[in-house]
């Protein structure tokens, strides 16, 4: 397969500075929930492209945005004070020259990386990093990224929210973050289940392995409204006349979709087991407030060889891939988890598609997410996604809204890079990459 070829830019650091909090913030100490303590310490970033503001310099825009930040930190004070990092930068490039299907060559000059601040202990690393570029055209991306231990991605969306109400000014916020960390308590006495099939508990010696990661690289792509609807119809193609249950949703068929395209790619090279994992939000099972802020997600999947996959119909994997999910989106699953961690503290914790060694994808939807609408001082982005470099063995992508609207969808894909290029040319492949997208 030949090459693509990319414009590399260079980016220069302008500014550093430290964004605090307008009034002051009381000061404390957030424990991290059982939830918490399983998710590794990566850095998910999030980007938000704006189109040149005729009537605004960066100056202005990169103000007010860094104002809007400042007073967001007043409701959001645990990411607040010296652990809150922002630069600014300059970029030597036009956005309509970037190609963001690229995020490892593109994104990645434009998200921050958290470092410990000048004269910090290198073991105090901010919570959040946020970088404001300036594009040779007059465009602005704002590039931000989160410690994942403390932040998910419902967390990110409802800071982003406030970030937004702050932008436009609004003197309250109709948004209050709850960092109550008791909500998620275990019970007594402890009840695990069958939890031990989905997490696993390490030595803390291997969270610090030496040997590198595979490489991989992040592809962004497009998936437009008909295609989507065509797989959805293909996954509810039952053999039962009329079909059992509620239809497959949009969600579980792109899943299934590209758990198929992942078992394509990895025929290739790999006769091991296959893994998908889902990613499940549970705030809703575990009866918390949809503003608490952390880790609330569980990551059940189901491993099965790449020769079972392909020769199945779409259809019957979906309803694998339906009954992963169902069978952990509910109160017990969630609590079995909870009472999981307490049980094996103080041992370090992670999800076991992650940590396990062989061929996994983890599939997480953000569709719902009103990425458009995040007018953070620079108008509202006219592009959007995710690069999530985490430096482990199984891959991961995230669904997410399509600027287009209309029920077009954006899908962020991170693995190797064989892979990604065996998935692309495989005889089914719909997705298109976003740089044949008039999106700038």
């Amino acid at each position: 397969m030949e090459k693509e070829m990319f414009m590399d830019f260079s980016v220069e650091i302008i500014r550093t500075s430290i964004i605090k909090s307008p009034v002051p913030t009381k000061e404390c100490t957030l424990k991290g929930s059982n939830i918490d303590l399983t998710v590794p310490a990566i850095s998910p970033g999030h980007f938000f492209v704006y189109k040149r503001v005729q009537d605004k310099t960066y100056q202005e825009m990169a103000s007010s945005t860094k104002k809007a930040l400042s007073e967001t930190l007043i409701l959001f004070y645990p990411v607040a004070g010296r652990f809150i990092t922002s630069h600014n930068a300059e970029a030597g490039a036009a956005i309509k020259d970037l190609d963001f299907s690229q995020p490892s060559f593109s994104a990645a000059k434009l998200t921050p990386k958290r470092h410990p601040l000048q004269g910090e202990s290198p073991h105090c690393i901010p919570v959040l990093a946020v970088q404001v570029t300036r594009m040779k055209c007059g465009g602005i991306v704002v590039g931000c990224c989160f410690d994942h231990r403390i932040v998910d991605g419902i967390s990110s969306t409802i800071f982003f929210q406030a970030w937004t109400e702050a932008a436009q000014g609004l003197s309250s916020s109709i948004i209050t973050p709850c960092f109550d960390r008791s909500l998620i308590n275990p019970r007594h006495p402890l009840n695990t289940g069958a939890i031990d099939s989905h997490y696993m508990a390490l030595p803390f010696s291997a969270l610090y392995r030496t040997d590198p990661p595979p490489p991989q690289i992040g592809r962004i792509y497009h998936l437009d409204a008909p295609t989507l609807l065509q797989l959805q119809a293909l996954a509810n193609q039952s053999q039962q006349n009329p079909p059992v249950g509620k239809p497959i949703t949009k969600m579980e068929a792109v899943s299934s979709y590209i758990w198929k395209l992942f078992a394509r790619a990895q025929a290739l090279t790999s006769s091991e087991p296959i893994r998908i994992g889902i990613a499940i939000d549970g705030r809703a099972y575990l009866n918390l407030p949809p503003s608490y802020f952390g880790n609330v997600i569980a990551i059940p999947f189901k491993e099965s060889y790449a020769e079972h996959i392909l020769e199945q119909p779409l259809s019957k994997i979906a309803e694998i891939v339906r009954n992963v999910i169902s069978a952990s989106a509910n109160s017990e699953y969630f609590r079995s988890v909870v009472d999981w961690v307490e049980e094996k503290r103080p041992a370090a914790m992670l999800v076991r598609v992650y940590g396990e060694e062989g061929s996994a994808v983890v599939v997480s939807s953000g569709v719902r997410i009103p990425l458009y609408q995040f007018d953070l001082g620079c108008g509202k982005p006219t592009f959007s996604s995710v690069y999530f470099p985490w430096g482990g063995t199984a891959g991961y992508v995230m669904l997410q809204a399509s600027p287009l609207g209309d029920g077009n969808m954006v899908v962020y894909m991170h693995m190797a890079e064989k892979d990604l290029d065996a998935i692309e040319t495989g005889p089914e492949f719909f997705f298109v990459r976003v740089s044949q997208m008039n999106f700038w």
